[in-house]
Parts: C-alpha cells; sequence; structure tokens
C-alpha cells in the first residue's frame, strides 16, 4: 500500500508500508481495512512518533451496519436482488446518474494531534479513502470493540481494543470516540477521534 500521508513529516519519512495484516486480541485481520489501519498506524508511530490522537472528519449519509464488514457479499446480494428484473447496463446508468446529481463522495480530513496541539493537519488522498470509503473502515473499529450493531448509529459511540501489527512497528492499544452531528436530510457530520497508546517493537 502506498503511503497515505505522503511525505511531510518533519523528518526523513518511513518506507513505504509493508503492512499486510492487523492483529485484534490474538486474531489476524487480512481484508482491506485491515491493511488501510495497519498502514496508518505504521507511518503515524514511525513519523510522527509524539502523535497520541488521530482525528477523523468528514459529511456522511451512510447507516452504519453490518454488511459493511464484507462489502463484495453486500454488492453481490445487492446484484442478485435487481436480476433479472433490472440489468446491470440499467443498473449502472442509474448509479451513473446518481452520481451526476449528488456528486461524488466527500473528503476526510485528517488531524495528528501532541495532546492538544496539532502537528499535521490534511485531506486523505480520495484513491485511498473518501467518505463512502472511511463507513467501511470505521465498522471494522465498531466490530473489533466488540460494540454491538444496534449501537453503531449512536450519535456518540465509544470502544477501545489492543492492536499489533505484525508486519511493521505499531503495537500497543486503540481508543475512539465516534460522534455524529445530524446537518440536514440525512447528511451527518462525523467525527472520529482515536486516542493511540502505541509502542515500537524491539528492534525499530
Amino acid at each position: 500500500m502506498a503511503r497515505i500521508l505522503g511525505n511531510a513529516s518533519d523528518k526523513i519519512p518511513a518506507a513505504i508500508s509493508k503492512a499486510r495484516a492487523l492483529i485484534v486480541g490474538g486474531a489476524r485481520f487480512t481484508h482491506a481495512a485491515a491493511r488501510f489501519w495497519a498502514s496508518l498506524l505504521s507511518e503515524v508511530t514511525s513519523d510522527y512518533p509524539d502523535c497520541n490522537t488521530m482525528v477523523f472528519e468528514t459529511l456522511a449519509g451512510t447507516i452504519l451496519t453490518r454488511d459493511l464488514l464484507f462489502p463484495e457479499i453486500a454488492l453481490q446480494r445487492e446484484l442478485d436482488r435487481l436480476q433479472p428484473t433490472v440489468s446491470i447496463e440499467k443498473a449502472l446508468k442509474e448509479a451513473l446518474a446518481e452520481f451526476e446529481i449528488f456528486g461524488p463522495p466527500g473528503a476526510v480530513q485528517l488531524s495528528l494531534l501532541a495532546n492538544d496541539r496539532e502537528i499535521r493537519r490534511c485531506q486523505l488522498p480520495l484513491d485511498c479513502v473518501d467518505a463512502d470509503i472511511f463507513a467501511y473502515l470505521l465498522t471494522w473499529l465498531m466490530e473489533w470493540a466488540e460494540l454491538p450493531a444496534s449501537q453503531w448509529n449512536n450519535d456518540r459511540v465509544e470502544g477501545a481494543f489492543p492492536v499489533c501489527d505484525p508486519d511493521s512497528t505499531a503495537s500497543g492499544r486503540v481508543q475512539f470516540e465516534f460522534t455524529r452531528f445530524h446537518i440536514s436530510e440525512g447528511l451527518y457530520r462525523w467525527r472520529l477521534s482515536m486516542r493511540l497508546a502505541l509502542a515500537n517493537k524491539p528492534g525499530n
């Protein structure tokens, strides 16, 4: 995975992350969401060692459900539901028409904090994550924290889990708080604050 934060750290940036898995509570996860979080935690730990909090902000209207944990299954189920009443070509045209009306998904802003001092603020690259993709990443945090799905869409959600990246440097505990504020017509302002208690592994 390419570097998520680019090469704008205040020191020589770490090498491109080779993260391929994330261990949470003793279980190994290798899907795309796990690789994203492993890569980001690795970059932050290596390039911003003073950072102890990451704050993500975006606008979204997605309802968080367990289907988002496995988007390929949800997509196949939706395609099966459409067939044979709706052709793939028609479904694609409808999707493109919605895109023309509503535009592309919004960007995700990230702030890195050392205690309460902001040390980096950036927009995450859209070819890596946007507001829609962020919903998939967020549901895995809820899952790893073993929160019931009935709580995922509350206006305020808190959770924590132990984490270890076996291929890189990040190891420790992540505590998060997710809040959402309704703006209008199903659109919410999302804010995810992740407090990091991470340390480099011996030898790194």
